[in-house]
């Protein structure tokens, strides 16, 4: 198992290439290599199942055929076997596709109950498998590729292929508000998904900005409470005059749209989060009055 590497020279500076932004070829000929290192630790034994000295091929859980029930669940014909060349020619809808998909196929199989077969050096054929541990190790190894992907990008604990967080700030997207009560919460949860799902759109990420800014405005009267007044007409100014809740004109609209809308979304939300945070704090203060 592949462990973190201590920060090397350049890294110390600020200045590794390890960070770089991996282009399509690069990105493609990583996860042909991280394909055949986990295949060969047999992390995908259980679902494509083997081949043996003595008995011949024996099938796992996605069946005899295993391109079939690829183009079934993914409907391609022509992403399997994953090998470097085929893996070469793919879009980028299809290496996603097949990242999240062999996340739910990984599984890291259980010498106890297993058995080593050493004539001809067939190797370990597993009777019993721990997904989520397999699904740990897949995780961090694909994730080592995806966030060095133009944008970033990480295969969640749930599977799917998200725009990565800045660092520091993945903690908001994890917490939920305790007192914005189920609608603005489902408001909330909705805008993350849009933003930082690998298929939105410009516009729907702009959509997610606006909508945390009405969950403000919804929780307007908590903002004036616990925000410095200055703060709180700020936040609502920019959401009026520069073109996310409404289409007027006279909005300014000559921006970086993607940068600005970025900053505004993990503002919201991270205001959403103190203003939480501080009614919280001052709700438990009132009770033990």
């Amino acid at each position: 198992m592949a462990t973190n590497p201590r920060p090397y020279w350049s890294e110390r500076m600020g200045r590794s290439p390890r960070h770089s932004v991996l282009n399509a070829e690069q990105t493609r000929r990583l996860f042909a290599s991280l394909w055949s290192e986990l295949e060969a630790m047999d992390l995908f034994q259980q679902a494509f199942g083997y081949d043996c000295v003595d008995e011949g091929f024996v099938q796992g859980t996605l069946g005899p055929r295993a391109s079939d029930r690829i183009s079934i669940v993914l409907g391609y014909d022509d992403v399997w076997p994953f090998n470097e060349s085929r893996i070469a020619s793919w879009s980028d809808d299809q290496l996603f596709d097949v990242i999240e998909f062999l996340y739910d196929h990984v599984s890291k199989g259980d010498r106890i109950g297993g058995y080593l077969h050493t004539f001809n050096d067939c190797g370990w054929h597993y009777r019993k498998f721990d997904a989520e541990q397999g699904r740990s190790e897949y995780r961090g190894r694909v994730n080592e590729i995806l966030s060095r992907v133009e944008d970033g990008f990480e295969l969640t604990a749930g599977g799917q292929i998200m725009r990565l967080a800045p660092e520091g700030l993945e903690p908001l997207l994890l917490e939920d508000a305790r007192n914005l009560g189920e609608s603005n919460q489902d408001h909330v949860r909705s805008a993350i998904h849009k933003f930082r799902s690998r298929a939105s759109s410009s516009t729907q990420r702009r959509d997610a900005v606006r909508d945390l800014a009405d969950v403000l405005e919804n929780i307007r009267p908590d903002v004036k409470e616990y925000l410095f007044s200055e703060d709180e007409r700020a936040l609502f100014e920019i959401a009026n005059k520069f073109w996310i809740r409404h289409n007027k004109p006279g909005e300014r609209r000559e921006y970086d749209h993607e940068a600005w809308w970025t900053w505004l979304f993990y503002l919201y939300l991270d205001s959403i989060s103190l203003v939480d945070h501080l009614k919280e704090k001052s709700d438990r203060l009132d009770a033990r009055d």
